[in-house]
């Protein structure tokens, strides 16, 4: 878990007229008659500066748990880091890219292994958020001044996950993030949330994170993605987060 937790990044920058922060909490297993027991998982994300004007957001989500995940994700880390040199800026064309890399890492696809992406670059000059997503989640925005919270696409513009089909097109999808609004991506991790009866209940899902953001509408930044991770455990009902989260938030200043 120390190796998993020591490439997420901690102090994140961000372009003027933008907030951005962003948390990881690891999947727990409820030990019987005790308190859930925090796991090593594969959940990774990164916000860095590409270049002057761009932005580049992305989380990433191995399959299964333990050390194979964990590695995983530490071989994404290591493709990520190609972005810094190559400098993409065509999102479809670093997924693909990684992919194919990917698929030739028997660490990752060993056993039906696979990775999630959401990779996303959001132009400072144009406001404009041009995302690619690999089986990962589809990013929302909540404009604070109506309160409306939406997804930026549909399942279909999900494609698919990394290391499984070589070669595989993947599509670029562009939005506008409007003032006085927030950007949302993360692991499925944090829609996922279940109490131990399920079946019954339920899980937090896509309603679930929109509720909350929109009852943190007045909300700093910060206490909004508190408030999401708050929402989303208590949802659990003391069982345990049952996969790992990673979220990433970012504010467009009016």
């Amino acid at each position: 878990r120390k190796l998993q937790e020591s490439i997420i990044p901690t102090n994140l920058i961000s372009p003027d007229r933008f907030d951005v922060t962003a948390r990881y909490e690891s999947s727990q297993i409820r030990v019987f008659g005790g308190q859930p027991v925090t796991l090593a998982g594969g959940d990774y994300y990164d916000v860095f500066m590409l270049d002057d004007d761009n932005l580049v957001l992305l989380v990433g989500d191995a399959s299964g748990h333990g050390m194979k995940a964990c590695m995983s994700i530490m071989t994404m880390h290591t493709l990520v880091g190609m972005i810094r040199s190559n400098k993409y800026l065509d999102t479809a064309a670093f997924v693909k890219d990684v992919n194919n890399r990917l698929c030739d890492q028997a660490i990752v696809n060993d056993d039906g292994g696979f990775i999630t992406l959401l990779y996303g670059i959001l132009n400072s000059k144009t406001n404009e958020f041009q995302w690619t997503s690999a089986g990962a989640p589809i990013p929302m925005i909540h404009e604070l001044e109506t309160n409306q919270v939406c997804e930026l696409g549909t399942l279909d513009d999900g494609g698919l996950p990394l290391g499984i089909v070589p070669d595989a097109d993947y599509d670029i999808h562009t939005s506008v993030v409007p003032p006085d609004s927030r950007l949302l991506i993360f692991t499925d991790g944090l829609a996922e949330a279940f109490p131990g009866e399920k079946e019954t209940f339920g899980e937090f899902g896509i309603p679930g994170i929109m509720q909350s953001l929109q009852a943190s509408r007045s909300a700093s930044l910060e206490e909004s993605l508190e408030n999401l991770f708050r929402d989303s455990n208590a949802f659990t009902d003391g069982s345990g987060r049952h996969d790992d989260t990673s979220v990433v938030l970012l504010e467009r200043k009016n």
